[in-house]
């Protein structure tokens, strides 16, 4: 597939700073595309060894270990890096995975693990076993709704140069290059081998959620930088506290409705690469609703007709996209790829990535495009960004001769270099690239997750055509039947691919749950192809504006498909989502029969019956035997309602809607939710919202008004870009409080910023009205001004998807199947995404240990002091627009720790990603006590308490007239104390006292941006009376000599002015202590005459009066 224009190999230049080759970024695609692959020749592998395909795959169920920490489930499970066959016609794949390890409750097969033959060690030097060899995807957990999952976590993965990574690594994005020493760091940059695991969905506290600043490196790795800066281990599992010993303790509670979850790597700088790799894996949670629609139960009282509604917990189907290493073709179209397992000789079955950033534009061509190019590059966009540190270069294959194509200078960019995006040319399923499903006529259960790093999938089945291509391997059609688009709304009447053929529709998908646990309501979904608003007088013209069973990024979709009416037919899941999303490049577009595209860099036409292909995802075998009765639907939609009888699914599983709407009153058995856009909406124009919520059992309540938080999201290169190299980038932010016509602006923050995403957390939902004073609830405007639609992903918590509506103000309801909860949500361009959200503070018998705040640098891959880069075009902003000259790295409280980001990896590498600050209230401090001590002008209440939290960021101390109040703050105190001394002199006042802890969260050092303090409980109230006896001071400096007879002579500080006399006691070999004599006030020693020798005896003092002892002076000990 070399072009008439491309550079020989021999010609091209190596970098001399890396060794890699220069690219050839106008003459070759530096792209690369996998072998022809035969469709539908392997089967799908399923859930546990019983599901095994041909070549060996299967996803292991992991097995819990319920003894070690009783009430939880526990796991250990490792990463490490393994080969795994994914189509017949591939030799084995390197891959980076998780796998169970075997201990002594849960032995499993107990498989030594290898690497390349080599055993895999522990930290300790033991060898590593496996409850199951590595699988793709493995191993899956399964776990129950409040039954915690407790894990320990092991980075097995190779070290030194054989633990990085076989896939291209930029240096240049946040986090994957130097650390925080620079280049005195030996080696210089943070390794290739890191890695973690975030529960994506998990509401968990935040030492355990996985993000960006919490990996860790294998044991033994030769690195200043072991692990990231937020590692916190569980504080009551086993100590894993070494930074060098590659473990990491996690726990989640699992306090939440049944859902499918996915566990994956989330690596700074690197989760991109290590989830492509193979870093992901399914949980699966269940809970007591779902079993009994599946059992055909009713201990929740939701199935009182006792039907087996739900076809068990479901087939896992989890769609990805990959590109594997063609040797007979990639140095023809990316000849300067020098990855995989072989360095610098490509390997076939390899993963490829994309490395070389091609430019769009070529200035010195007529055109002015480069028609190899596949991103804006910002020096040659407008307004061009001149504010870069790396802008064009003089280009070594300039030769105005005999490349009259080549411009006489190309961009700076690194090789490798990250993508804009990677959309890749092959589909997996459960691992195994274009597999086949064999069903019976009935219906089944489909968990899917869209697990790609980049592209969407708008998934669709129809009936084979049985008049095309049929595979000789397999007997079985395997193309989709495509008719011309004319006439279909929302497609161009030329578009070159067709649309399938209605009249083979395959059968609905009925959409039951999403992410985040159960629908209101069931949704019927047909099989739709994309189409676009081409109205030209929208706003938001080119859109996507109707679809099939649409997944975004890390968006999943729970689903019955009924086979009934399909026996002996083959059916194709197809795809024809664009990528990018909405506005399609036609080179990601693989199907059969594409254009040949190799003169633009894209690939060659598609093969019936084989590869690249990504609309023809996998085949489904519909056997040909009797069928059984069609699916009730009706049955499903009555178990989902509530009603005056029995309770709804929703209502039972899921936290009460925010901001109630008209589609929810079946959820709810009420038929008064608006359905106005005024109140059921928020509108373009509304910069607060005036709404009735609803109580948990969707009563609606009085109204309250909240402010809207204005977010904003931009992706438009000269807008947003990489400072180092101009690429593209994309960026959250915020827009201004009050925008009009007048000043219209908005602000964006890198991942290196101060906080501007503070949450406070509310700790009783049902008890605590939305709105009132400690309840945390928030609306969020997100703006959007851009090109990509957008998967938002909120890390802690999931949130109610209100409306989008577009910039000329066309009000667009969420579709059926976003309604309840989410947490991945697609955020369209020139148009406002708005979502409300109320974390909840998990209970102390959820997490039932102190969580500490998190508490870093900004940027903890630079040293304390040191400027930060601040964010195109222009620099830094308060978030009410303020300029700020500069912003230093300096230590800033984030509370509990979480991220939103764009679940498009690329795009979060590229630095769409923003830390979410969750506001804890420290726990209350309790056993307040006073003392009245000294005499007239020195007179002093010495107030202690213990302090029980572990994220108070100080103490206020209050005083009292009266136990009532009022009170006034007499002290504030830093954290971690426990006493305070108020000198409150002459006085004949009685005084009241109670404290309490506090946590500020936030940049309090850089002023304009937001701050949120939280307080506990107050603790008990003490009562001083100055006229009442107190007890008086403790003696101190207690002092032992030995005289002869034996005697024991002691003698004491007296620091007390009200003492009546001193007892003194003594403890005989250790034992306890008793009184032995008594002085009384005014003396200070004490002779102790009932010794014997060879005995040990110890001394304390104590003051006394009618109110009682003092504290016990310090212990003395003498030796006979």
């Amino acid at each position: 597939m070399q072009t008439k224009k491309s550079l020989d190999l021999a010609a091209l230049v190596p970098d001399p700073e890396t060794g890699y080759l220069i690219p050839d970024y106008f003459g070759t695609a530096n792209w690369a595309y996998s072998p022809p692959l035969r469709k539908f020749v392997d089967a799908m592998p399923g859930l546990g060894p019983s599901s095994t395909n041909a070549l060996g795959q299967y996803i292991p169920i992991a097995a819990p270990d319920t003894t070690t920490y009783p009430g939880s489930d526990y796991y250990e499970i490792a990463v490490v890096e393994f080969k795994e066959q994914m189509h017949s016609d591939l030799p084995p794949t390197t891959l980076r995975g998780y796998v169970q390890l075997s201990t002594t409750a849960v032995p499993g097969a107990h498989i030594a693990l290898t690497h390349n033959g080599v055993p895999i060690l522990k930290g300790d030097g033991t060898q590593a076993y496996g409850v199951d060899a590595p699988h793709y995807m493995g191993p899956a957990i399964i776990a129950t709704r409040d039954v915690p999952v407790r894990i320990k976590f092991y980075n097995l993965l190779p070290t030194g140069a054989d633990g990085n990574l076989f896939i291209p690594v930029d240096t240049t994005v946040m986090g994957a290059g130097m650390g925080p020493q620079g280049m005195d760091a030996v080696p210089m940059n943070y390794t290739q081998n890191r890695a973690n695991i975030h529960l994506h969905g998990n509401n968990t506290a935040w030492i355990s959620d996985g993000t960006p600043h919490q990996w860790i490196t294998p044991a033994g790795e030769d690195t200043p930088y072991p692990q990231g800066v937020s590692v916190v281990n569980v504080p009551d599992m086993e100590n894993a506290d070494d930074p060098r010993d590659g473990i990491q303790t996690l726990y989640y509670t699992n306090a939440q409705s049944a859902r499918l979850m996915f566990y994956h790597d989330h690596s700074y700088g690197i989760t991109r690469l290590n989830v492509y790799a193979g870093e992901a894996a399914a949980y699966l949670l269940t809970d007591q609703v779902e079993q009994d629609l599946i059992n055909g139960t009713n201990t929740t009282g939701v199935n009182p007709g006792l039907q087996k509604i739900l076809p068990e917990l479901g087939i896992p189907l989890v769609i990805q996209d990959k590109t594997f290493v063609d040797a007979n073709t990639i140095l023809s179209t990316d000849p300067t790829w020098a990855w995989g397992t072989t360095p610098g000789t490509p390997n076939t079955g390899d993963l490829w990535y994309p490395h070389v950033y091609s430019p769009a534009q070529n200035p010195w061509d007529p055109s002015g495009a480069n028609p190899f190019g596949r991103w804006m590059y910002g020096p040659w966009f407008w307004p061009p960004t001149t504010n870069i540190q790396h802008g064009p270069v003089p280009n070594p294959y300039y030769d105005p001769v005999n490349a009259p194509e080549q411009p006489p200078m190309m961009p700076a960019t690194p090789n490798p270099s990250m993508p804009g995006e990677a959309f890749m040319d092959t589909p997996l399923v459960n691992g195994t690239a274009y597999p086949y499903l064999e069903v019976e006529p009935k219906a089944y259960r489909f968990r899917i997750l869209n697990a790609a790093d980049d592209r969407f999938f708008n998934l669709q089945m129809y009936v084979a055509d049985p008049a095309g291509y049929i595979s000789p391997d397999t007997g079985y059609a395997t193309e989709v039947k495509m008719i011309p688009a004319s006439g279909t709304p929302g497609i161009p009447a030329d578009w070159p691919s067709g649309v399938p053929d209605p009249a083979l529709k395959g059968p609905d998908w009925i959409q039951i749950g999403t992410e985040s646990g159960f629908l209101p309501a069931p949704v019927v979904i047909p099989s739709q192809p994309i189409t676009w608003n081409l109205n030209a007088t929208n706003f938001n013209f080119g859109n996507v504006d109707q679809h099939s069973l649409l997944l975004g990024t890390a968006e999943r979709a729970d689903v019955i498909v009924d086979f009934s009416q399909y026996a002996g037919k083959t059916l194709i899941l197809y795809n024809d989502a664009p990528a990018a999303f909405p506005a399609s490049d036609p080179r990601y577009d693989y199907y059969t029969g594409n254009p040949d595209q190799t003169a633009e860099g894209g690939a060659p036409s598609t093969q019936p019956g084989y590869g690249p292909n990504i609309r023809t995802i996998m085949q489904i075998r519909v056997a040909a035997s009797a069928p059984t009765p069609a699916y009730d639907i009706t049955a499903l939609e009555a178990a989902f309602s509530k009603t005056d009888t029995k309770r709804g699914v929703f209502e039972s599983t899921q936290d009460p809607i925010i901001i109630p709407q008209a589609a929810y009153n079946s959820a709810y058995n009420v038929n008064n939710l608006p359905a106005n856009a005024s109140s059921a909406y928020v509108q373009l124009f509304e910069f607060s919202k005036t709404f009735s919520p609803i109580d948990a059992s969707g009563v609606l309540q009085p109204p309250v008004t909240l402010q809207i938080e204005p977010k904003a999201l931009q992706d438009e290169m000269g807008e947003v870009y990489d400072m180092g190299y101009g690429r593209m980038s994309g960026m959250l932010g915020l827009e201004f409080p009050v925008t009009s016509s007048n000043f219209s602006q908005f602000v964006v923050y890198g991942y290196a910023s101060p906080p501007v995403e503070i949450i406070k957390g509310t700790a009783n939902l049902n008890a605590t009205p939305i709105g009132s004073l400690d309840d945390g609830t928030q609306i969020w405007k997100i703006t959007h001004n851009g090109v990509d639609t957008h998967t938002i992903h909120t890390h802690l918590f999931s949130a109610q998807l209100i409306n989008r509506v577009a910039w000329d103000g066309a009000m667009l309801p969420p579709d059926p199947n976003e309604l309840g909860w989410k947490e991945t949500f697609r955020v369209n361009p020139l148009e406002h995404t708005i979502i409300a959200l109320r974390p909840s503070i998990p209970s102390p018998a959820q997490v039932p240990f102190e969580v500490p705040n998190s508490v870093r640098l900004i940027d903890p891959t630079m040293p304390e002091g040191a400027v930060l880069t601040p964010p195109p075009p222009v620099g830094w902003f308060d978030p009410l627009g303020n300029p700020i000259n500069q912003i230093t790295n300096h230590y800033v409280n984030f509370g509990w720790e979480y991220v939103y980001h764009c679940h498009i990896l690329a795009h979060e590498e590229m630095d769409m990603m923003h830390a979410v600050a969750f506001a804890v209230p420290p726990k209350a401090p309790s056993s307040l006590a006073a003392n009245l001590t000294g005499s007239f002008f020195n007179k002093r209440v010495v107030l202690t308490w213990t302090d029980n939290s572990s994220n108070e960021t100080g103490f206020t101390v209050q005083r009292a007239a009266s136990s009532s109040g009022p009170w006034t703050t007499v002290a504030t105190l830093p954290a971690d104390s426990t006493s305070y001394t108020d000198p409150i002199g002459i006085t004949i006042n009685t005084y009241y006292y109670r404290v309490f802890a506090s946590n500020t969260v936030g940049d309090t050092a850089t002023p304009g941006f937001p701050v949120v303090t939280v307080d506990s409980d107050f603790s008990n109230v003490v009562k001083v009376d100055p006229n009442q006896v107190q007890p008086p001071a403790a003696p101190t400096n207690l002092t032992a000599r030995r005289l002869t007879g034996p005697r024991v002579r002691l003698t004491w500080r007296d620091n007390s002015s009200n003492e009546t006399g001193f007892v003194i006691e003594r403890s005989n070999n250790g034992g306890a202590f008793f009184p032995v004599g008594l002085r009384f006030s005014g003396n200070v020693s004490f002779t102790d005459r009932t010794v014997m020798r060879g005995n040990r005896y110890t001394y304390r003092v104590a003051a006394v009066n009618e109110a009682g002892l003092s504290a016990y002076s310090n212990t003395v000990t003498v030796n006979l």
